[in-house]
């Protein structure tokens, strides 16, 4: 029997995968493996365990932790159009990133290797940031993360993480109080497994014989036709192509932006709440045009919660530096315009069957029933309209639910 000081004692739905518990072993005897729907969760060798319980003080879903509700929230982008781009939306983080560059520092971020497969590096220049900019709806890879972060922070490193809010607990769990360690968390739906990414990225590679080199998310590619944009560049022998696209045309995307695809414990996600985990809060100003007609989440505008004093002295330092513009509003309107501020992501009921799918029919077949549109004309004409009229359409929409 497993002892109950180890991180087995977590119910399959509850671990989050954020790997700080083999970290922490000082036995190193908890291993991970993909379950039957590609997630990574943890195995403990029970013969080498010592019950030091050290796997249970650094979970955060065991431990997670909070900061006091905010009473507002900013919303700010980059003044210079080019950081504006280079970030999902306002370009915040890039900003944020290379100021603490500037004082000596290092930055962590997800970024994709030369194989698609998303880790979190280290940037130590501003010039190696840019891979870590953008959203990336996939699980990072920490496993090599923690140890290093801690050492640097013990050596007198200042240190930016950025990443789910989940990690973010994880890592002050891991390194413990440390004012050389500042987070940034991303407002997180939820995440799809690697494992997810890597098959349909193959299933597109077999059906246009290519292979895919890069991927972005949230484009703002000159062709980028809405937000939740895609952008990749494919092979064909010495031949190089750029493919835009919408989230829609791409099955992941589709999946994702479903909420069929992600990881079990995310549906009931400890962190989808006002009060936050890390120093800083990131995400989409998404109906800022509704208090603001000069401003349009669609355009890039970022929602900043500033947590902490750590939090404000760094947001203090870009806006005295005139980097970015804001504008303060009631946490209220950043609640009411952004669900996973209140309430986790609501549980798609045609996710079990999709991940049984998953395993035991073609891919083709589960592709086509559960990873396209089922009237794909109407996102064809929707999309073809001008912006202009797009958002009539969605205002008029969002009214219609709103008395319905």
């Amino acid at each position: 029997m497993v002892n109950e000081a180890n991180i087995s004692i977590l119910n399959h739905s509850d671990c989050c995968g954020c790997k700080a518990c083999g970290n922490a072993c000082p036995k190193k005897c908890i291993s991970f493996s993909e379950d039957n729907e590609g997630f990574m969760y943890p195995h403990v060798d029970e013969e080498q365990c010592i019950s030091c319980k050290k796997c249970k003080n650094i979970c955060p879903e065991l431990k997670p932790s909070y900061n006091t509700k905010r009473d507002s929230a900013i919303a700010a982008f980059a003044v210079n159009k080019d950081e504006r781009n280079s970030g999902s939306s306002g370009g915040i983080f890039g900003i944020l990133a290379q100021e603490i560059i500037k004082k000596g520092g290092k930055v962590w971020g997800a970024a994709f290797d030369s194989d698609l497969q998303l880790h979190h590096e280290v940037a130590t220049k501003i010039d190696d940031l840019s891979p870590l900019y953008r959203s990336k709806y996939i699980q990072s890879n920490l496993e090599r993360v923690y140890t290093q972060i801690k050492k640097d922070t013990s050596e007198g490193i200042l240190t930016l993480f950025s990443g789910t809010p989940c990690q973010c607990n994880a890592i002050k769990n891991f390194i413990g109080k440390n004012d050389l360690l500042i987070t940034v968390e991303v407002i997180c739906h939820g995440v799809p497994p690697q494992s997810l990414f890597n098959k349909l990225i193959a299933y597109i590679e077999s059906q246009n014989h290519c292979k895919i080199t890069s991927f972005a998310f949230r484009s703002k590619s000159d062709k980028a036709l809405h937000p939740q944009s895609f952008t990749y560049v494919c092979e064909k022998g010495k031949r190089k192509m750029t493919v835009n696209g919408l989230h829609y045309q791409f099955p992941y995307y589709f999946g994702f932006q479903k909420y069929i695809t992600l990881r079990p414990s995310c549906y009931s996600c400890k962190w989808a709440k006002p009060e936050r985990t890390a120093d800083i809060t990131l995400g989409d100003f998404w109906g800022i045009e509704k208090y603001d007609s000069s401003l349009d989440a669609k355009d890039g505008v970022s929602m900043i919660i500033i947590n902490t004093e750590a939090g404000k002295s760094l947001i203090e330092c870009i806006e005295h530096q005139k980097k970015i513009f804001t504008e303060q509003f009631p946490i209220k309107i950043a609640i009411d315009n952004n669900g996973c501020l209140s309430a986790p992501t609501t549980l798609n009921p045609e996710r079990e069957a999709f991940f049984k799918a998953l395993n035991e029919e073609p891919l083709e077949d589960v592709i086509n029933n559960y990873l396209r549109p089922k009237r794909k004309f109407i996102f064809d004409i929707y999309y073809s309209l001008p912006k202009s009229l797009r958002h009539l359409v969605r205002r008029l929409m969002d009214k219609r639910m709103k008395y319905e």
